[in-house]
């Protein structure tokens, strides 16, 4: 089916769709403002637009008809899911259904972004502990004596330079860090997504190389009992910023029949809750670290279960939360 035919079969219900939520929007109480559908089919015919915006994109049809159908799906949303809650309620549905959902709808740049970054963390951790040499290769001596220092034995607290610092201050320091480097992640996507390649890249190479050179001094407990706790909310969100950097990046490379800036603001809108959802888990991460992380007087297995514990429900919850409905 052409454009001009798509257009001709279902614009009449695209204008229904919009006169229903121009009167949702206007003044309560006055006449004319009632539904112009049925409030038991507007799910349904929301369903459906959605499905037209879908076969729209994939038939390259033009930018016009895209952009105005991603307005209306995104305000239906909105309608539908967003103008009846309130406060916490409204945050509500957004941690238990509307994070994962945009997760699972992104897992193409997902993936990619998880292996970008754990492919070089992996392969360096388990490779620098047998050639130690090239961890002075790709971080500096001091860089690596500080962090000697920072996890060794007979410490008050891990992962500090300064044992005055406190949990406080490094919630604060934490907080900071994180989100410069997801933002930094993210950001970086607007270079075509080579910004964000390069961060994912530099990352995974930072903590593996760290990682492999603490394990050659023997301080592996010591190191991953500190971050095991928090691992699974700061490296998920690494991975998840990378992915709305990539998605940035690909509607740049690949437009479509769109213009690059059109692209570029629906793939900005549709990756607004992956950088809202990562935020949280950035601060969540941050909370571990400085609280939990660097105690010493608990027992490292504690620590470790603690550690599993956090990756099983990161895992489940993305995996299944938020399936009660269509996604």
């Amino acid at each position: 089916m052409n454009q001009q035919a798509f257009e001709a079969h279902y614009g009449a219900r695209w204008n229904e769709f919009s006169e229903w939520l121009k009167r949702r929007s206007g003044p309560r109480g006055k006449p004319g403002t009632e539904p112009a559908l049925d409030p038991m089919e507007v799910p349904a015919r929301y369903r459906e637009l959605c499905q037209h915006l879908a076969l729209a994109r994939d038939r390259q049809y033009s930018a016009d008809l895209i952009e105005r159908l991603s307005r209306l799906a995104l305000s239906g949303h909105q309608m539908l899911y967003g103008a009846r809650a309130r406060g916490p309620e409204r945050v509500w549905q957004f941690v238990r259904a509307g994070f994962p959902r945009a997760v699972r709808r992104e897992i193409v740049f997902v993936w990619a972004a998880v292996l970008l970054f754990f492919g070089p963390l992996l392969l360096l951790t388990f490779a620098i502990p047998q050639y130690p040499e090239f961890a002075y290769i790709v971080l500096p001596a001091d860089t690596l004596d500080s962090v000697q220092k920072m996890y060794g034995d007979g410490l008050k607290t891990l992962g500090r330079q300064r044992e005055a610092d406190t949990d406080v201050q490094m919630f604060g320091f934490y907080i900071f860090n994180n989100v410069r480097i997801g933002f930094q992640t993210f950001a970086s996507g607007l270079v075509f997504g080579l910004g964000t390649i390069f961060y994912l890249l530099y990352n995974g190479l930072f903590i593996g190389t760290i990682s492999g050179y603490i394990v050659h001094s023997g301080l592996a407990t010591n190191f991953f009992s500190f971050t095991s706790g928090h691992g699974a909310f700061e490296l998920t969100a690494i991975c998840l910023s990378g992915a709305a950097g990539l998605k940035i990046g690909y509607a740049l490379v690949a437009p479509g029949r769109l213009t690059r800036g059109a692209a570029l603001r629906l793939a900005a809108v549709e990756a607004i809750p992956l950088v809202v959802g990562l935020a949280g888990m950035l601060l969540i991460a941050a909370g571990i670290e400085a609280f939990w992380s660097p105690r010493t007087f608990l027992p490292p297995i504690a620590k470790y279960v603690v550690g599993g514990v956090m990756w099983v429900i990161v895992i489940v919850y993305f995996a299944f939360a938020g399936r009660d409905r269509a996604a």
